[in-house]
């Protein structure tokens, strides 16, 4: 109680008044005194309902069947056009769907950065991590440890599944070929699923925003399969019973103090979705005003004024592009209004995306990671974040956005239906006007040569260590990733996760596994746990110049101020095809100094007997850059190859390599790496 009371210190009285009545809530919930803890009956559930005449399941069912009360995305009013339009324009994903889907149907799963998951049994075992081979425990929600991995395993693979975003699989794979199994499959799920986790216990009950997920997915699923016989009158009555109780944990546990971040909004559009989808419960107006209001609110703070996601990561700034794409989606179907200040600040977060994109259509993840997504709704990687691009470039009418999109996504189709599609092929795409962009309010700052797909490619980051406890920071400040010739080259290296392994959890957060400089090998920001930190490093724009032939920056953080080091970085990128990495350290101590390097797993370096370094393609075995390093300084450092794995996705990683130089001084040093592309001029 004491530690409880001392985190209240200095709160606002709005938000101590907030955190007393969920506290209140919970005490509740675990004496049996909320009416929450409990699937209502018949006579209670029929009687929140605004509809005419003697309610039953029949009658429910029957009225969400009715043609003029079902809209849902415009890919559903005519699912026979939506079908047809996806077989003739991305044939080539309905045999994965299917493949996918028939694999669900055995029980075995794809999740985050894992394959073929078996969750003991054919049908899952929703409380059992399968790396980890640990069963969550069946008690109150509120006494399980959301981030200690010891009596649950990584949550992060359970909650994967219990949001139920494959239901939207299997609904696909049953439009595709008309089989029932998908439907009875579906329906199997969510029954065993509704038995196991009874109101308000276990783990997935823990967090809000799984909970807003898990019923965005059900009302997918609600539409795909709303005709199949598999859809019972007491299967659908079971469902809305376990969303309506999925709304009221949500409004009473809304992040808008424990997490005002992805958690806040997430949970905000889940609300959305119930008050907008489930319009005759009483419930369904306090819950999408709720839900609007939040939202709406939350662009004040969560999308800074260059339009950067406040967490600074790009996973999580496409999970908020992507609820507020959707908000503006399910906003027109339904004929209101768009606020001015919802489209603006969407605008500017497509913006990011479209900067921050690789030339190979890739972004790179820079911060944490969580392996998740609104939808999946296509078969593109997880790090192709063009099909957000496209969805953008029809509800802004933007001819930049389409350039960078390139090709539609079927993830448009889902999402706007085959007028969407066609609106996207009538916009005359224009080649972005800007090759380099500074976002200087949260420090990203990127440089091209082109917007070709083989251009040469820099993406730096100098802005401030995350937002509050920097819970999804990297320790990664004045860090770059590099492109040459369509190549990624130096990379990001993913998270791996989150508190399963904590020592990776370090290992991937840390500055010695970033395009960085460490000192004496430590990070320029300290962890604290699995999302805090110690310290961290303060970054700050020293320069930013471009001209006709060169784009400079430069920039300083106070990260290693501990070791007496200031720390400066300059990346001159000359068009000629020279890219100079200036890093100047002062200091009147003697210190070791480390120059990492993150290489692409598709990437093999070599060091020449003159200390040159030669980076190729693997594919191909052709050179594409070469470095060589000066040191303003009478000492001499060392180049080596490091074996080291990169995680592409939570949950995985592949062998890869980094490059250091290493340089031990009693005092400062000037270590200028310059980089020459095999393409220079």
């Amino acid at each position: 109680m004491f530690e409880k009371l001392k985190k209240l210190k200095g709160r606002s009285f709005p938000e101590i008044a907030d955190r007393c009545r969920q506290n209140a809530n919970v005490l509740a919930e675990r004496f049996g005194a909320s009416p929450q803890t409990r699937v209502p009956s018949d006579e209670e559930f029929f009687r929140m309902f605004d509809l005419h005449g003697e309610l039953s399941a029949e009658s429910l069912l029957s009225h969400f069947r009715t043609p003029e009360i079902s809209g849902f995305y415009n890919s559903f009013e005519n699912p026979g056009e939506t079908l047809r339009v996806l077989q003739n324009r991305f044939s080539e994903e309905t045999e994965a769907i299917v493949k996918r889907a028939d694999r669900i149907c055995e029980g075995y799963f794809d999740l985050l950065g894992y394959e073929n998951l078996f969750f003991e049994s054919v049908l899952p075992n929703w409380h059992f991590e399968p790396i980890s081979k640990k069963t969550s425990p069946m008690t109150h929600w509120s006494q399980i440890d959301e981030t200690n991995a010891d009596q649950t395993g990584d949550k992060k693979i359970v909650w994967e599944l219990n949001r139920h975003q494959y239901f939207s699989l299997l609904g696909r794979a049953y439009w595709i070929t008309g089989d029932e199994k998908y439907a009875e499959t579906f329906v199997r799920h969510l029954e065993d699923w509704i038995e196991n986790n009874p109101p308000k216990i276990g783990l997935n009950w823990l967090s809000s925003l799984e909970i807003a997920f898990r019923s965005i997915s059900w009302i997918w699923a609600m539409h795909f399969f709303r005709d199949s016989p598999a859809l019972t009158a007491a299967v659908f009555s079971q469902m809305v019973k376990g969303l309506y109780l999925n709304g009221r944990h949500i409004e009473t546990y809304l992040s808008t103090y424990s997490s005002p971040n992805t958690h806040l909004t997430g949970e905000a559009l889940g609300l959305y979705f119930l008050g907008t989808f489930l319009p005759e419960l009483r419930t369904a107006g306090r819950w999408k005003q709720l839900g609007y209001s939040t939202l709406l609110n939350a662009l004040e703070f969560q999308v800074r004024p260059d339009g950067v996601y406040c967490e600074q990561t790009s996973l999580y700034h496409r999970y908020t592009t992507d609820f507020y794409a959707n908000l503006m989606i399910l906003r027109r179907t339904e004929g209101s209004e768009v606020d001015q200040k919802h489209r603006d600040k969407l605008k500017q977060l497509l913006q990011f995306l479209m900067h921050t994109a690789q030339p190979n259509g890739e972004t790179p993840l820079i911060g944490d990671d969580d392996g998740g997504r609104l939808h999946f709704l296509d078969e593109r990687t997880f790090v192709d974040f063009r099909s957000t691009l496209a969805v953008g470039a029809v509800l802004l009418d933007d001819a930049h956005l389409k350039y960078v999109a390139g090709e539609a996504s079927a993830e448009l189709l889902w999402l706007l239906g085959p007028k969407g599609l066609g609106s996207f092929d009538e916009i005359q795409a224009v080649e972005p006007s800007e090759t380099s962009k500074a976002f200087e309010s949260s420090g990203y700052f990127t440089i091209r040569d082109s917007w070709r797909d083989d251009s040469n490619f820099v993406l730096i980051y100098c802005g401030e260590h995350g937002f509050l406890k920097g819970g999804h920071a990297h320790a990664d400040a004045l860090g770059f990733v590099l492109s040459v010739e369509g190549f990624p080259v130096f990379v990001d290296p993913g998270t791996c996760n989150y508190t399963s392994d904590t020592t990776a959890r370090e290992l991937y957060r840390s500055t010695a596994a970033h395009n960085c400089i460490t000192v004496n090998n430590e990070s320029s920001s300290i962890p604290d746990g699995p999302f805090s930190w110690k310290t961290s490093a303060s970054a700050r724009l020293l320069e930013w110049r471009q001209d006709v032939n060169a784009v400079i920056f430069g920039g300083m953080h106070d990260g290693f101020a501990r070791f007496g080091v200031r720390y400066e970085r300059g990346i001159n990128f000359d068009k000629t095809g020279i890219i100079i990495i200036d890093d100047n350290i002062r200091c009147e101590r003697s210190n070791s100094y480390e120059v990492n390097f993150i290489l692409s797993p598709d990437i093999r370096a070599e060091i020449t007997a003159d200390l040159q370094v030669l980076l190729s393609s693997k594919a191909g075995n052709r050179v594409l850059l070469t470095i060589d390093t000066n040191l303003v300084s009478d000492k001499t450092g060392v180049w080596n190859i490091v074996p080291f794995h990169v995680s592409p996705r939570y949950g995985s990683i592949v062998e890869s390599t980094k490059l250091v130089f290493r340089v031990k001084t009693d005092d400062g040093v000037r270590i200028i790496n310059t980089i020459t592309l095999a393409n220079s001029a």
